[in-house]
């Protein structure tokens, strides 16, 4: 099998760290749709009326690691942006998308030299990212400086912090984190702590990084990652490793020709869920709605998109023939 280009997680719940994330076990799930438990509330308008506890829209802990679950989901890959108006990575298109009912947003991160984590793609900011502040090391900046530099084309979208994302996305959307540079494990780390998001915040990393520049944050067995593997015989060796790193997804290379086809399906369905694993996969970069949907059919469980209004189109197929509701 050729595990090349783009990539396709597969993700488990850990129990190995007493410290690290656990999964919500499958006994507290009414059903497939795999809510939370309500809580009664008063309502002033009403009183009578009820609150939910958390949902798969602001909990990894509900759905998302959970075989028992099968509702599809959706990772917007940098918001829901377009250059005529929010740009990649902006807060327009973070909003636009959890408007659109993207389960989860990626974005980047970079630290500042102030030791402030922001969401940028590049460092130095590349000229097709900024309209005034290309060649800017972030590094080598302040956050103030960072955040004050547009994001091209925009002339009122600027860089954003990292917590102030953090802040905006509790109770909306699941977050993943691409931490750009090794070194910045720690503080991005440690800024998801400091703000309360460890449920609803995963960190995409490789192996190498889980062994190495992760570990340097004395707190890195609280959060979730998305660790990167190569093929599919360091899989293996992950599935038989007896002290396995503390993620919510491991990620597999995998040529997106191959991602829907048979061979993909049936490791899927004969090691990968069997070994209590779930499959993350990303769209081609033009997907259609039948291209999310082939994923879906081939057992993958979330698909990072780089289309969401397709994506949606897709994931409302799948979740209604899987009889799950919302969508």
């Amino acid at each position: 099998m050729n595990f090349q280009n783009l990539a396709f997680a597969t993700s488990f719940a850990l129990a190995a760290c007493g410290t690290g994330p656990t999964a919500t076990s499958t006994d507290t799930m009414a059903n497939a749709d795999a809510t939370a438990d309500t809580t009664t509330s008063v309502d002033t308008a009403s009183d009578t009326t009820t609150t939910t506890g958390p949902t798969w829209r602001d909990s990894l802990k509900v759905c998302w690691n959970d075989l028992n679950c099968k509702r599809a989901f959706v990772i917007s890959h940098g918001g829901d942006w377009s250059i005529e108006d929010f740009p990649y990575d902006s807060e327009g298109a973070f909003h636009r998308a959890a408007d659109k009912g993207a389960d989860g947003i990626k974005t980047d991160v970079h630290v500042t030299k102030d030791n402030v984590a922001v969401v940028t793609h590049s460092s130095p900011l590349l000229g097709y990212e900024t309209t005034d502040c290309a060649g800017l090391v972030v590094e080598d900046s302040t956050a103030d400086q960072v955040t004050k530099c547009h994001i091209f084309p925009s002339d009122t979208q600027t860089f954003q912090r990292l917590d102030t994302v953090l802040e905006w996305a509790r109770g909306k959307v699941v977050i993943m984190l691409t931490v750009k540079e090794p070194v910045d494990f720690p503080r991005a780390i440690q800024t998801v702590i400091e703000h309360n998001a460890l449920d609803y915040v995963f960190l995409e990393t490789g192996l190498g990084d889980l062994q190495t520049a992760v570990p340097k944050s004395a707190d890195w067995q609280k959060t979730w990652y998305n660790a990167s593997v190569s093929s599919e015989a360091e899989l293996d060796a992950v599935l038989q490793s007896s002290a396995k790193p503390v993620v919510a997804f491991l990620e597999i290379g995998v040529d997106y020709q191959e991602a829907a086809n048979a061979k993909m399906a049936d490791l899927l369905s004969k090691k990968i869920h069997p070994a209590g694993l779930r499959g993350f996969v990303s769209s081609i970069h033009l997907p259609t709605p039948a291209d999310h949907v082939a994923l879906w059919d081939a057992g993958f469980d979330v698909i990072m998109t780089y289309n969401l209004d397709n994506a949606l189109v897709a994931r409302t197929q799948v979740n209604a023939a899987r009889g799950i509701e919302p969508n």
